[in-house]
């Protein structure tokens, strides 16, 4: 019967397995575990210490040296994946760090906005083309500002608030909700913010909107 290869062969087990009864000079790297040359030495050294007339079958060496072969092709194999996705990840992070600077879009009804840079860009998804109506609200809840978009059909649609109330004032910087409405359904909102910077943490890649900090891939609907 093959024997398994899943885990090195400790010390105790192969000099149990071979028969020896004395001390090898032979020393396991760690974790009490042999390597190939560790083997080959105790393999050497009982050789040299067996009884002439009682010669041990020589299919107990070969099927140790298999073993230790397959698991050292094992080994070199897990180490070429790994080297792999290290390479991948770098890729990824280059590709990701690129991002800095663009347009991602999440579904949040609520955006940040500055005296240095008051737009907030969005979308609004239908289900069918026509006036969708925006409301615009400070964090009091009173409708600042009110506009209208015009979806050429089922999908998102693109629209930009300038920072202004209905009077074309400047509104104070600070945090706004949106609402859409097409005729008496209501439609969902998408608020884009600008990506200032990528973080890699434990929970993976993440991004750093302008306004909203921490957040995954899958949040992200689509980044302009």
């Amino acid at each position: 019967m093959t024997t398994p290869i899943a885990n090195s062969p400790t010390l105790s087990n192969l000099v149990s397995s071979l028969g020896i009864g004395q001390q090898s000079n032979s020393t396991p790297q760690s974790g009490d575990q042999l390597d190939m040359n560790a083997f080959l030495t105790l393999m050497t050294e009982q050789m040299k210490n067996q009884d002439p007339t009682k010669p041990l079958d020589s299919s107990q060496y070969l099927g140790q040296l298999a073993q230790f072969a397959n698991l050292q092709g094992v080994q070199q194999l897990n180490g070429s994946m790994q080297g792999i996705a290290s390479l991948l990840g770098q890729q990824q992070a280059v590709q990701v760090a690129n991002l800095v600077g663009h347009t991602a879009y999440i579904k949040t009804d609520t955006a940040q906005i500055s005296s240095d840079d008051p737009t907030v860009k969005g979308k609004v998804t239908t289900t069918t083309a026509g006036p969708v109506v925006i409301n615009v609200k400070d964090a009091k809840g009173n409708v600042v500002r009110s506009f209208t978009v015009n979806a050429a059909g089922a999908g998102d649609t693109d629209f930009a608030w300038d920072g202004t109330d209905n009077q074309g004032q400047a509104l104070p910087a600070g945090s706004y909700t949106f609402s859409a409405t097409q005729g008496s359904a209501s439609a969902d909102i998408q608020i884009g913010a600008r990506i200032d910077s990528v973080s890699f943490g434990a929970q993976g890649i993440t991004l750093n909107l302008d306004g909203h900090n921490g957040v995954t891939f899958d949040q992200i609907l689509s980044i302009g």
